[in-house]
């Protein structure tokens, strides 16, 4: 495995939201501690691909994903939420929903680029170690704890 990591996050989610178990789990960490689903699938395609958890790396992909969910996706996804609530706009949903989901894929093609440079681990790498660089305030709630080992088991 060599050190610079290829683009295929998005392939990777695709897969893995196929699973409604992990969708809801993605979601309720979304919903409930304002963790970006994006920031879960690459911790998770990191452990996969075998590199080891770096804290500086994890705060940049935090701080990325982080920004990005605070100026764009919360906003659109608040808008969609509306829209589904009112039957005259069917349409208008889903053109933000596409929106929205253009802006997932740019977040997901631009995280690896971030990664550049990951050691490989030597030995499989538990996905936790991930979540804890990637969304520290686990560490100091046990209901986000919980959640993400629930997602990491599935």
């Amino acid at each position: 495995m060599s050190n610079t990591i290829t683009p295929d996050l998005w392939r990777f989610a695709l897969g893995r939201w196929q699973d409604k178990a992990f969708e809801k789990g993605c979601l309720h960490l979304q919903d409930e501690y304002q963790v970006p689903v994006s920031l879960l699938l690459c911790g998770l395609w990191l452990a996969e691909q075998g590199k080891q958890p770096d804290a500086r790396v994890g705060r940049r992909l935090a701080e990325l994903a982080g920004q990005f969910e605070a100026d764009y996706l919360r906003p659109l996804r608040a808008v969609r939420r509306q829209a589904s609530q009112d039957d005259r706009l069917p349409e208008f949903k889903r053109q933000i929903q596409q929106v929205e989901l253009e802006g997932e894929r740019w977040l997901l093609t631009a995280l690896p680029g971030l990664c550049d440079g990951l050691l490989p681990a030597g030995k499989p790498v538990d996905p936790m170690g991930w979540m804890l660089v990637l969304v520290p305030d686990m560490a100091r709630c046990e209901g986000l704890q919980a959640s993400l080992s629930q997602l990491v088991a599935l």
